[in-house]
C-alpha cells in the first residue's frame, strides 16, 4: 500500500495497516507537525497510536470551560497532543519515504506512483492523505474557512482573560464576532488562540491577530506563534477514483467545528481492516478502491455529513449575540447529546437529536432565525 502524505491521517492508516500485516509505505517529508491538534479524550482512548494516550500528550484537562452569553464548566477531558510523540508513535514501524510523489497512473490491477526523485512504486492501491486531496477528483469549492491566530506565552497572560490553570477553554465568545481558545500547559505556558467560525470569505489572520493583541494587552512574553485556516464547507470528494482519499483529503474535517485528526485516528482501523480483508478476498483495481470507499464513506456516515452540511449553513447565517445563545443551549442539553453532534461518525439520528435539542432551548427571536435559516432546520427536523 501507498500512502501519499505523512501527516496525522496518513501516519494512523499506516500503523493500522502495518498492525494487520500489510506492507505499506507512507510517502512524504519529515516536516514537522506545527498545528495544534486536540481531542476529546473518550474520542481517542480507544485510537491505535502504539503507545499509552497519555505518554503521546502535551496536555491533559479534566474540567473544559464554555462561555456564550454565559460561563459553563463541562466534566468531559480534552486532551492536546504532543506531536513529536504522536508522529513518533505513529510511524515507528512504518517504511516512510523522504519524497513527494508527482503522479499516479493506474494498471488494470494495480497503479504505479511516479516519484520527484524519478523512482516509481507499484501498488494495489494509493490512499491519499495530503489534507488537500491533491491525487482526488476535484470537490467543488466553498471558498471559506475557519481561521486562527495564537501565541503561546506565560500562564499569567492567559489568567487575566479568563485562561486559568487547570482548566481548557474551548471558547469564549465574550468579545465576538470571534472566539477565544485557550489551553494552559503543565510546563507553565499557555496556548491562546483568537478563533473565526467558518467564514466565506475566511476572516483575515490579520485582523485576529489584532483582536487577540486587543483582548490580551499583551505584557508577557510570547514565545512562539500560530497560523491557522481550516477550509471547510467543500463537498466530498468523487468516491469513485481509483486513488481513495483519507482523513482531511476525503471530507474528515467537521463541517461546524474544523476538527479532524480525532476523525482519523477513529477511522483508520476500520478503513485498515477493510482493506485488508479486501485484498484477502483477491479485489484489485477499481474494484478494491470501490471497496476501500464504502469504508471510508459508510452510508450512514454519508447521512451524518448531510446534517452537519445543514448545521453549518444554520451556524453561518445566526448574528452574533444568537451565536452566543446557540452555544448556551448546545452545551446545557446532555453531554451524550452534544458530545454525538461534535463527531463525523455519529449516527445520523444522534445529531438530529442534538440539533433538536439546541432548537428547544433557545429563546423565540433565535427559534425564529433557525426556521429561516438556509438549510431549513425546522423543516428537515420535522419531517425526520
Amino acid at each position: 500500500m501507498v500512502i501519499v502524505g505523512s501527516g496525522p491521517a496518513g501516519a494512523a492508516l499506516a500503523r493500522s495497516l502495518v498492525l494487520r500485516g500489510m506492507n505499506t509505505v507512507v510517502v512524504g517529508p519529515p516536516t514537522p507537525w506545527h498545528a495544534t491538534y486536540g481531542a476529546w479524550r473518550d474520542d481517542v482512548v480507544r485510537a491505535e497510536i502504539g503507545q499509552p494516550l497519555g505518554d503521546v500528550l502535551r496536555g491533559s484537562w479534566n474540567i473544559v470551560r464554555v462561555v456564550g452569553s454565559r460561563e459553563q464548566l463541562l466534566r468531559r477531558s480534552y486532551v492536546v497532543f504532543d506531536n513529536s510523540r504522536l508522529r513518533a508513535a505513529l510511524l515507528g514501524a512504518v517504511a516512510v519515504r523522504d519524497d513527494s510523489v508527482t503522479a499516479v497512473s493506474h494498471g488494470v490491477s494495480a497503479s504505479t506512483v511516479q516519484l520527484a526523485s524519478g523512482t516509481t512504486i507499484d501498488s494495489l492501491v494509493v490512499v491519499d492523505c495530503t489534507g488537500s486531496g491533491e491525487f482526488l477528483a476535484r470537490r467543488t469549492p466553498r471558498g471559506g474557512a475557519q481561521t486562527a491566530y495564537g501565541v503561546v506565552a506565560d500562564v499569567n497572560v492567559g489568567e487575566r482573560v479568563g485562561v486559568r490553570s487547570g482548566v481548557f477553554t474551548l471558547m469564549d465568545w465574550s468579545r465576538p464576532p470571534t472566539f477565544l481558545y485557550g489551553a494552559p500547559f503543565p510546563d507553565g505556558s499557555v496556548l491562546l488562540e483568537e478563533t473565526s467560525l467558518f467564514a466565506n470569505p475566511p476572516r483575515p489572520i490579520e485582523q485576529l491577530a489584532e483582536r487577540l493583541d486587543a483582548r490580551l494587552g499583551m505584557e508577557g512574553a510570547v514565545r512562539s506563534t500560530e497560523r491557522v485556516t481550516i477550509s471547510m464547507g467543500d463537498s466530498l470528494p468523487a468516491r469513485t477514483t481509483r486513488v481513495v482519499g483519507f482523513g482531511a483529503a476525503a471530507g474528515y474535517v467537521h463541517p461546524v467545528t474544523g476538527y479532524s485528526v480525532a476523525a482519523s485516528l477513529r477511522a483508520a482501523p476500520r478503513v485498515a481492516a477493510a482493506i485488508e480483508h479486501s485484498v484477502k478476498q483477491g479485489r484489485r483495481g477499481g474494484e478494491l478502491s470501490a471497496a476501500i470507499w464504502k469504508a471510508v464513506w459508510p452510508r450512514e456516515q454519508l447521512r451524518t455529513r448531510a446534517w452537519h452540511d445543514m448545521g453549518l449553513e444554520v451556524l453561518s447565517s445566526l448574528p452574533d449575540a444568537a451565536i452566543a445563545e446557540f452555544f448556551d443551549a448546545f452545551f446545557s442539553m446532555p453531554m451524550s447529546q452534544w458530545s454525538a453532534y461534535l463527531r463525523v461518525d455519529a449516527p445520523a439520528r444522534e445529531v438530529q437529536a442534538a440539533m433538536l435539542g439546541v432548537f428547544r432551548r433557545v429563546g423565540l427571536a433565535t427559534k425564529l432565525k433557525l426556521m429561516s435559516s438556509p438549510g431549513g432546520l425546522l423543516r428537515a427536523l420535522a419531517s425526520r
